[in-house]
């Protein structure tokens, strides 16, 4: 069942969620959860627009990896499954089909045999320097009409909220590395 559907169940409807009906304010957990479900729905958005302007010419998740590979060379399968945020067998399929088409390659890694690394190919690099301009005016569409005041507060508090959840929870040694990347992305 949709969290919006219980929620209509315990008396609270979308439009309460999403703080449209004057009700007073939502309780944090409420809150917490549109702010969710806004990320998710503006995510989700934002990836049909860009993949239907590279749909001529790639694939969004083959877009990705050679992004990834652009941005850092020569990484693992596992590194690469981390960084995309896809199952092994997902980076597997996508990187064998990207090395049969001759845009990445893999090689092992020289001090241990048993590990690839998988690196863009000339054609690859040609290919991923041609989109991200693209994609970056694509995304600019997307975002750029919003006040430019709006878009930095925006920017400052996404960054917030990704330093926060980076942070150990209270008393926990450590918390499982699920973003990207570690490095910033601006």
């Amino acid at each position: 069942m949709p969290a919006a559907q219980g929620s209509q169940r315990r008396g609270r409807s979308k439009a309460e969620l999403d703080g449209k009906v004057g009700v007073g304010r939502l309780r944090a957990e409420e809150e917490s959860v549109s702010i969710w479900f806004r990320l998710l729905s503006c995510h989700a958005l934002m990836l049909a627009e860009l993949r239907r302007h590279l749909e001529d010419r790639i694939t969004l998740a083959r877009f990705d990896l050679l992004a990834s590979l652009y941005r850092e060379d020569g990484q693992t399968l596992a590194g690469l499954s981390r960084a995309l945020l896809v199952t092994a067998g997902n980076v597997t399929g996508l990187v064998d089909r990207a090395e049969r088409d001759g845009f990445v390659e893999r090689r092992p890694e020289p001090t241990d045999r048993r590990v690839f690394r998988v690196w863009l190919t000339q054609k690859g690099r040609a290919l991923i320097r041609e989109l991200l301009p693209l994609h970056a005016r694509h995304v600019h569409e997307l975002i750029g009409s919003l006040p430019a005041s709006d878009r930095r507060e925006l920017r400052r508090l996404l960054g917030s909220l990704r330093d926060h959840l980076r942070r150990p929870p209270a008393g926990a040694t450590s918390r499982p590395n699920t973003s990207r990347s570690t490095r910033s992305r601006t």
